[in-house]
């Protein structure tokens, strides 16, 4: 075979809990070095990770993408960078335009010496939507506090993809779209109750990250364990060390250093941390030793530090330090020993200042440990009380959840889960609802971690990854969790639904053990539901989602989408492209056995060529093609209907089809983020009905009691059900996962395919 195939340092691994983190395998154009930088068009295919996997050929090899911008366009002007790092600015810079460079990136340095600001920086000079593809950012993931499954959350988030685990997200980046993404903060992932966490989101998430030829990786992670992971996965890999001088312009540092307020700092013996002269700026009497490392001047700065502060302010300070993670001026004030509001302000003028406003913690990590030394150890069930004497009461004395900070609710969950990794805290649902859901996150992992029983809120939460900014409201959270509480906790299902006051709500969920697809019945099987697990085929009951028939084994475990067919059977398109006939035995209303139809006779699927969406719908298949057209032929006839031009740019990626005005109406959904409809033997119309900047990935629609209803779904996640001319009405819902497939029943339902689940919904009013 011509090519070479691409091996990783993660090739085959499996990094254990947190989604699977096995690597995926890509087949290469011959003479593409596979620890480079590899173009998307040199890509022939790829193996996800796992035993018997088919090769998928990838879509666009050999189709260079297109590019509009010149390469040598002018850059649009760099935010400023101070402390002198205009030479490590560039050396970024130089990186991410080197097209033979290697694909991952690490910025190295001790603590305080500006690699989080670096990396922001990095971040806000290279946008998007950059005119020079080169310097294009995707994504900056903050992984403070994170676990390997938030973090895969937020990162899916911020690419406009979803998922809950770092498989779905390695799935969801096979489209071939080129994306660099910068992660901060790797050694504080998970935070000081979950040791071991940078190591598990290095090994788990981005060192798979690293096999996928089009992705570059920035990573801020100081020399060790997590640090060594990645130069296992990518031996070759870049690592710009900001303790080294030749990334710092002593002159320019200087200048900085100069217009420090506080005491004078002499930058020959700070250079090149900032950090190192931010403190020494509130240190009266600071002289270091520019010959010893910058982590060792910066313990030896800490001690004259520490000994130099006021008592109230050494009280306040020890405080901060108590608090496992950053914490605002205004919560940072109550805490026991903080001396309140006017000390806390005084003592915060002793800190160098936070990455984020009002986001406060010790820094750099010499100045925590020196805190922490005079410290008693902190007693985690007596703070998680003092924590909970802030909440306000409501008027029948209880806590008033809703109206308390969601800072300090994460600060309760916080110590209530360092004091006993199974508290009953985490029963709480209303707390959960309106406490920072990544503190959340990390306390059930906690849990996890500690051998506790899986709760069914602790299912339900993993499954509607909340950790997504779209989640921000505690309705919008509530929402989603009814959605995954719905079969497993009936009753907090139930007082999500009436927290969320959504035009939505769950009428069944139905677990399933690999990746999900659903159609409804057409000929022979009308009146049932096909559903697909990964594993098995079978008619339900589209009510109830049972099954009442006999499933049928499905060997192919990458399906794209299946569509029933007017012969009784079923079709399942893979991810090649290809499609299988299926037999569907039993249906609804009929005894077991009695149906056991093919999904085509033989020859029938001969002449349809290539597609890459399918749907069934009477005497006839409604399918759509590489080319962005769709087209609609009658089986007994041979006859063909298409639209006359293409309706999308791109491939078509889903289709549904239903009677509609005394005719058939096709809806279909692309590559190009837009949503058509159009009825074989009529022009379409004007405008897609739906748009959004995100590849669709299932479409439905169905005629209902409530009239014309219409489901689409994108790639990021979103689900939008509208009534036909109902532009302001129906439902965005986001579940957490990525939506597969869609079906409309004639009762009104939708029935949404998720990886792990088949969920039937509603919409209200």
């Amino acid at each position: 075979m011509n090519g070479a195939e691409q091996h990783t340092g993660t090739q085959g691994q499996d990094h254990g809990q947190g989604g699977g983190g096995a690597a995926w395998r890509y087949l290469l154009d011959e003479g593409t070095d596979p620890a480079g930088r590899v173009p998307v068009h040199a890509v022939q295919g790829s193996w996800p990770p796992g035993p018997d996997v088919a090769y998928r050929p990838h879509p666009r090899h050999g189709r260079p993408l297109a590019d509009p911008v010149p390469a040598d366009a002018p850059p649009p002007g760099l935010p400023p960078l101070g402390a002198g790092r205009r030479p490590a600015g560039r050396g970024l810079l130089a990186w991410l335009e080197d097209a033979r460079g290697p694909r991952l990136c690490r910025v190295a340095g001790s603590s305080g010496s500006g690699r989080t600001h670096l990396l922001t920086w990095l971040a806000a000079a290279c946008p998007p939507d950059h005119p020079r593809p080169g310097r294009r950012v995707h994504a900056l993931l903050d992984v403070e506090g994170l676990t390997v499954r938030s973090a895969a959350t937020r990162l899916a988030d911020l690419l406009g993809l979803t998922a809950g685990t770092p498989a779905d997200l390695l799935e969801a980046l096979q489209d071939g779209t080129p994306c660099t993404v910068v992660v901060t903060d790797l050694d504080r992932a998970g935070g000081p109750g979950l040791p071991g966490t940078p190591e598990r989101v290095a090994a788990e998430l981005l060192a798979p990250l690293l096999s996928v030829p089009w992705l570059l990786l920035v990573v801020e992670a100081a020399h060790g364990p997590a640090a060594d992971l990645l130069t296992a996965a990518a031996p070759g890999g870049a690592v710009l060390d900001l303790d080294q001088p030749q990334w710092t312009d002593p002159a320019q540092y200087a200048a900085w250093c100069a217009r420090l307020t506080g005491h004078q700092v002499d930058p020959a013996t700070t250079h090149p941390s900032p950090g190192l002269a931010q403190l020494a700026a509130r240190t009266p009497g600071a002289v270091l030793d520019p010959d010893r490392t910058p982590a060792e001047r910066a313990t030896a700065l800490a001690d004259t530090w520490w000994t130099a502060l006021p008592e109230a302010e050494r009280g306040a300070l020890t405080a901060l330090s108590t608090a496992d993670g950053p914490l605002s001026t205004e919560l940072w004030a109550t805490l026991p020993g903080a001396g309140g509001e006017q000390v806390v302000k005084s003592a915060a003028d002793l800190l160098p200042p936070p990455p984020m406003a009002d986001r406060w913690r010790l820094r750099p990590d010499e100045v925590a440990h020196r805190v922490a030394a005079d410290r008693p150890p902190v007693d985690h069930g007596a703070m998680m009380w003092e924590v909970a004497g802030g909440i306000p009461v409501r008027a029948d004395g209880g806590p008033d959840l809703a109206g308390s900070d969601p800072e300090r609710l994460a600060l309760l969950l916080r110590h209530a889960s360092a004091a006993d990794p199974a508290t009953p805290m985490l029963d709480e649902l209303d707390l959960l609802l309106h406490a920072e859901p990544a503190t959340v996150t990390a306390a059930f992992q906690r849990a996890e971690d500690a051998g506790a029983p899986v709760t069914a809120l602790a299912e339900a939460w993993r499954l509607a990854a909340p950790d997504r900014d779209a989640l921000a409201r505690p309705a919008d959270r509530a929402a989603v969790l009814h959605a995954w509480l719905t079969g497993r906790d009936d009753q907090s299902a139930a007082h999500c639904a009436h927290l969320a006051a959504a035009r939505w709500h769950t009428v069944w969920n139905r677990p399933a053990a690999g990746p999900c697809m659903t159609a409804l019945g057409v000929g022979p099987t009308v009146g049932s539901l096909l559903l697909a697990d990964g594993t098995a085929l079978g008619p339900a009951d589209p009510a109830t989602g049972e099954i009442v028939g006999v499933t049928s084994e499905l060997t192919e475990r990458h399906p794209r989408s299946i569509a029933a067919t007017p012969f009784g059977g079923a079709l399942l398109l893979d991810a090649s492209g290809v499609l299988h006939p299926l037999t569907v035995d039993g249906a609804v209303g009929a005894p077991p056995g009695t149906l056991d139809a093919l999904g085509a006779p033989p020859g029938t699927l001969d002449a349809l060529g290539p597609c890459t969406a399918v749907a069934g719908h009477h005497d006839a298949l409604v399918l759509g093609h590489p080319d962005g057209s769709t087209s609609h032929r009658t089986l007994t006839t041979g006859v063909t209907h298409r639209p006359g031009t293409p309706l999308h740019d791109g491939p078509v990626t889903a289709l549904g089809v239903t009677d509609a005005d005394g005719g058939t109406l096709v809806v279909s959904g692309g590559e190009d983020g837009r949503v058509w409809t159009w009825m074989p033997g009529r022009p379409p119309l004007p405008a897609p009905v739906d748009r959004r900047p995100h590849p669709v990935t299932a479409t439905a629609l169905g005629a209902t009691p409530g009239g014309l209803l219409l489901a689409a779904a994108w790639s990021d996640g979103l689900l939008r059900l509208r009534r036909w001319g109902e532009r302001h009405r129906g439902a965005d819902i986001r579940l957490g996962a990525p939506v597969r497939s869609l079906a409309v029943t004639p009762d009104g339902l939708v029935v949404v395919a998720l990886p792990e689940a088949v969920l039937a919904l509603t919409l209200v009013g």
